[in-house]
């Protein structure tokens, strides 16, 4: 790939003059030597050596890269991250213990409950938005407040009020954004949470071309850069991957210069695509991201179409009960057509089964963990979120008593379920 001139990637540029090398005599053992098409990078898979700085205490290359990804996306500084947004939401948690009560409203992922397990932080929930700003600030004690937008349908949170409430009250506003890291290159795409909320992070490898594990975590202003560095030297490995590095910085650079290209093609396969699918056994469903296709199967289960679309060799995002998701990118747009070629006729058989919502009872979870198959677990307290990846979001917390129905789903759904350890739930002892 050829940049504009004025386009730069100093760490890719940096990560391809060392893969050069002649002989490496350092870290990692394959020496950047390629045995078969797994290791064609391997050329690329660097340490912190001369000119290719380090994650730890960043002042070159990577230092650079950060600084065009935090101008990319209008906020003050970007810290890269090669273990995903994870890695952020724990950076993220810890700057929000030291200010006091930790809120979040909606659903959240399991990252952002096995954080607060870590540090000993016991969240408050709000249901939506609306319910947090209908109550007063000292109903709501809390000094911080997460959320998540996009979703991952692809729909954004109406947060202009809340922000406004919170930096009236000084209350930290943090985005799990992690679908998002490609808005902020395209007027068709919605606005980026960077530069907006005090904290947000976004995956690059979810909806760019990264390699897997990179993101990005955005401050808004100065005020918490360097608390950032810090807690990031703390919880992140000493071992990050220059490969994720470099491609982050490529993605970066090639989204900053072609972006507004790629998302007007994607636009336009996309209505394509919506104009074939009627009469179709799916519904198109609206969504605020014009790079995220999320088909409806009106009551059917979407694992069905799932299954089916595997056997032939088409790989979706996931399947949430009669919904199935799509991510376009540049690299898929024009496979919408193959898409629709293997939907069309088809129609899943298998009807979901409704699922009345429970209200859950709550007990202290404090003290010894056991671990109990299944079976043995009702009228237990959870001491481990317990959900479906993906989407990632748990649907019983910590905390939470496990009931007969909860063993039924989870019993039915092993292959997809989060939380287990080695089979068994994870409850007090």
């Amino acid at each position: 790939m050829t940049f504009p001139q004025k386009t730069e990637a100093p760490l890719y540029e940096a990560v391809k003059k060392a893969s050069c090398a002649s002989a490496r005599f350092c870290t990692p053992g394959h020496s950047g030597r390629a045995d078969d098409g797994l290791f064609a990078s391997a050329p690329y898979d660097l340490t912190e050596l001369e000119g290719l700085d380090n994650l730890s205490c960043p002042a070159g290359a990577i230092k650079r890269a950060e600084e065009l990804a935090a101008k990319a996306q209008w906020c003050a500084h970007a810290l890269f991250a090669t273990e995903g947004s994870t890695v952020c939401m724990h950076i993220a948690l810890s700057l929000a213990k030291e200010r006091g009560q930790v809120g979040y409203i909606g659903d959240m992922h399991k990252s952002f409950f096995g954080g607060c397990a870590l540090l000993g932080i016991e969240p408050t929930g709000f249901e939506s938005v609306e319910d947090f700003l209908s109550k007063s600030p000292k109903t709501r004690n809390v000094s911080s407040i997460f959320y998540t937008s996009p979703d991952y349908f692809g729909n954004v949170k109406e947060d202009g009020a809340l922000i406004k409430e919170c930096e009236k009250d000084g209350i930290l506003t943090v985005v799990d954004a992690a679908h998002g890291a490609h808005f902020a290159y395209s007027g068709l795409l919605p606005e980026a949470s960077a530069g907006r909320a005090d904290i947000s992070f976004c995956s690059m490898h979810k909806t760019m071309n990264a390699f897997t594990g990179g993101a990005l975590l955005n401050l808004k202003d100065d005020t918490l850069y360097d608390k950032a560095v810090y807690y990031r030297q703390l919880w992140h490995t000493t071992s990050p991957s220059y490969v994720v590095m470099a491609s982050m910085d490529y993605a970066r650079a090639k989204s900053e210069a072609y972006g507004e290209r790629i998302y007007e093609r994607i636009a336009k396969e996309r209505k394509r695509f919506e104009s074939l699918a009627k009469g179709c056994a799916f519904t198109v469903e609206k969504s605020d991201d014009i790079s995220r296709i999320v088909l409806c199967f009106n009551g059917c289960d979407a694992s069905e179409v799932n299954s089916y679309l595997t056997e032939n060799g088409i790989y979706p995002e996931a399947a949430i009960g009669d919904r199935l998701i799509f991510i376009i990118t540049e690299g898929n747009a024009d496979c919408l057509a193959e898409l629709y070629a293997a939907l069309k006729g088809y129609a899943p058989a298998k009807k979901l089964a409704s699922v009345a919502a429970v209200k859950r009872e709550r007990k202290r979870a404090v003290g010894e963990v056991a671990f109990v198959p299944p079976d043995e677990a009702e009228g237990r307290v959870l001491m481990n979120e317990v959900g479906f990846y993906p989407p990632g979001t748990p649907f019983i917390k910590r905390g939470e008593v496990v009931t007969a129905e909860d063993i039924k789903t989870i019993k039915k759904n092993a292959a997809n379920t989060f939380g287990l350890v080695n089979g068994r739930l994870v409850v007090l002892q």
